[in-house]
């Protein structure tokens, strides 16, 4: 009874393993979150019209 349960279980450990190594494929790779696409990647039209001095470069103005 024991090995029965046992062969189920490793049976369906290997199928699941399996399909997961199989599922991107049949379907293309899944569209991972990437929180780099997110961030801001710098001061915006706001912050600009705040501070018009220009750039600063090195402790001078460019």
């Amino acid at each position: 009874m024991a090995t029965t349960s046992l062969k189920a279980s490793l049976l369906r450990n290997a199928v699941g393993a399996l399909l997961a190594f199989l599922f991107p494929s049949w379907y293309g790779p899944r569209k991972k979150y990437r929180p780099e696409d997110h961030y801001m990647r710098g001061p915006g039209p706001k912050w600009h019209a705040k501070h018009p001095s220009g750039r600063v470069k090195g402790g001078r103005r460019i």
